[in-house]
């Protein structure tokens, strides 16, 4: 009774941990009206958030309009997006056409096929932009780094510039330290320097003229060119933040799937993992340890080749989608002990956190690895358990 209540309790603050201070808004069209006071996350094709969120925002959808006040974060994909409020914390930003117009209390990243950072904004912190083309109009009182087809400076940065693209277009005023790493450089007639730069440019040494002042100087660094052809990114955080971006996407479109397809089957799994969680657990931890041992025996006999093959590829595919089964299982859980019934784009939210949540347990040792362990047989063994006592009713 013990290990089961214990079972029980480290099952129920797992599924539970994305459930707290969580509201999720979907649907065609989103609007948020009325004053938000926790974390938010909204999925849809045009959302517009039109009162202050006293939280962390996160939105996906075709065109997102942001009108009012963030105190926390903004994260946002989109195909058209519009941050015209303030944020107080930081902005990650990744889409088609992103437009920033409001103030940022910490640092913007953002990487779009078209960026622009409106004149008058004020950004805090730092900017990292990456794009087909990038305006900045507004100041930054950190750094910028950009990794862009076109940037074109008109604004003001408080520190140190970096560029590595095609086109760069100097119009604003850089404080600190300029490293310029561009196929061409123009400068326009307001551009002011004031720290040391270093550049390669495809035309060779340019002038830097009027531009440079406070006794700041240009070298042409021939060295930067291999930056140019190979840019690394690292100095962006533009790749961790899409390899993310990219992994959060692909794995909610697998639980939607999933949802979508065998969601009766999740239900029944939660359902018996609820009831009996010492049992499923042992079926799981049984159906982990036997199989593998089934198929070395299957590849002993000739005639059990090919049936061991494809147990294999059956067997390997299931690990690599263990995390999406015990996710749907765990959102399923939450769903039944509080009587949420969602619909199947909430489930998948909810298994998307839970998710999140697996793969943080997996990178702690020890006690980490073990309750992962547990949930995963647990969801495993509730799934074989549950569908063994259908098959058993069917055929009384």
């Amino acid at each position: 009774m013990k290990k089961r209540t214990v079972l029980s309790a480290v099952l129920a603050l797992l599924f539970a941990l994305p459930a707290w201070a969580l509201r999720l808004e979907s649907g065609e069209n989103v609007t948020i009206s009325q004053p938000v006071f926790e974390d938010i996350y909204v999925f849809s094709g045009t959302i517009q958030i039109d009162a202050p969120v006293h939280g962390d925002i996160w939105c996906a959808g075709g065109t997102i309009y942001i009108n009012d006040s963030i105190i926390g974060d903004l994260v946002i994909a989109g195909g058209n997006v519009f941050v015209r409020g303030n944020v107080l914390d930081d902005i990650r930003c990744a889409g088609g056409s992103l437009t920033i117009s409001g103030h940022t209390g910490g640092d913007l990243l953002v990487a779009g096929g078209s960026v622009t950072v409106a004149s008058g904004v004020v950004i805090e912190g730092s900017v990292a932009a990456t794009g087909g083309f990038v305006t900045f109009d507004g100041t930054t009182r950190g750094t910028l780094q950009s990794a862009a087809g076109t940037l074109v400076l008109n604004g003001t940065v408080g520190k140190d510039l970096e560029f590595n693209g095609d086109q760069l277009q100097l119009n604003g005023m850089v404080s600190g330290n300029s490293v310029l790493a561009a196929r061409q450089i123009t400068l326009g007639p307001r551009v002011t320097l004031n720290g040391p730069v270093r550049y390669w440019s495809e035309a060779g040494e340019i002038s830097f003229g009027n531009a440079l002042q406070n006794g700041a100087t240009a070298s042409f660094d021939p060295a930067l060119r291999q930056q140019f052809e190979r840019p690394d990114f690292k100095f962006l955080g533009f790749a961790s933040f899409m390899a993310v971006l990219w992994y959060l996407i692909a794995s909610f479109t697998m639980l939607w799937l999933g949802q979508w397809l065998f969601g009766k089957y999740f239900a029944s799994a939660a359902m018996t993992a609820g009831q009996d969680p010492m049992r499923s657990m042992g079926y799981g931890f049984l159906y982990f340890a036997a199989v593998p041992v089934a198929i070395v025996l299957l590849f002993v006999t000739v005639i059990g080749i090919p049936i061991g093959l494809i147990a294999l590829m059956f067997y390997i595919l299931l690990i690599a989608l263990a995390n999406i089964i015990t996710a749907l299982t765990g959102a399923h859980w939450i769903s039944q002990r509080k009587d949420y019934a969602w619909n199947t784009m909430r489930m998948a939210l909810v298994a998307l956190g839970l998710l999140v949540v697996l793969k943080i347990l997996g990178s702690v040792p020890f006690l980490g690895w073990f309750i992962k362990a547990a949930t995963v047989f647990t969801a495993f063994g509730a799934i074989i358990y549950s569908a063994r006592q259908a098959r058993a009713n069917q055929t009384v």
